[in-house]
């Protein structure tokens, strides 16, 4: 091979592996962190952060509490019905929307458009939407059952890690409304999987 054509491959790869915009997030901290009662009474709403963007190690550690593996055999940090695993999260942050893998602890980027202002009303740094796959869950009913199981990991792990957080329902019905139509095209979910809830996440505005 060339040395220019040996070049051009090199710069290749490099140019690949710098604008790919999938993130690798750390390993999550398995250890440590608020004691359960405290994190507990410490859980609240937060509708007013600050405009500092979280760190890629704090979404990761945000997205493994909220429906992340934490076993060896494959299951999740939230139960799910006849243990189907339908839950599907995604991260919309300043840089576009993610589809969280937590088989790989990544996040694929799906495009680079902020979506965040349709997912919720509150300017936060990062929003995460709760979705399912309605073809894997037992059924609907048990899907919104388990959407909350991961919504209550999502308060407690913001209260632990003093983060604060808003579960949003009227704007991730994906029915009603445009802004609705608009976060679902924009993550280009097929037809069998449904919004239920979204997180706005962020450093609490202190009072």
């Amino acid at each position: 091979m060339k040395k220019s054509v040996m070049i051009a491959a090199v710069l290749s790869v490099f140019v690949l592996s710098v604008s790919a915009a999938d993130i690798k997030f750390p390993a999550p901290a398995q250890k440590g962190g608020m004691p359960l009662n405290e994190a507990l009474s410490k859980r609240q709403t937060i509708r007013q952060y600050q405009e500092k963007a979280l760190s890629v190690s704090c979404m990761g550690n945000l997205l493994w509490a909220a429906f992340g593996v934490n076993r060896a055999n494959g299951k999740f940090t939230a139960p799910t019905a006849a243990n189907r695993q339908e839950i599907r999260l995604f991260l919309l942050t300043a840089d576009g929307a993610f589809a969280y893998c937590p088989k790989t602890h990544q996040a694929k980027q799906i495009t680079k458009k902020d979506l965040r202002s349709y997912a919720g009303v509150f300017k936060a740094p990062c929003y995460i939407v709760i979705a399912a796959d309605l073809d894997k869950a037992a059924s609907k009913h048990y899907a919104v059952m388990d959407t909350g199981y991961v919504s209550q990991n999502i308060y407690l792990h913001c209260a632990s890690e003093g983060l604060g957080t808003c579960a949003i329902g009227s704007f991730a019905r994906i029915k009603k409304g445009n802004k609705g139509k608009v976060l679902r095209d924009g993550l280009k979910l097929p037809a069998n999987v449904e919004i239920f809830l979204t997180h706005s996440v962020g450093i609490p505005v202190v009072k």
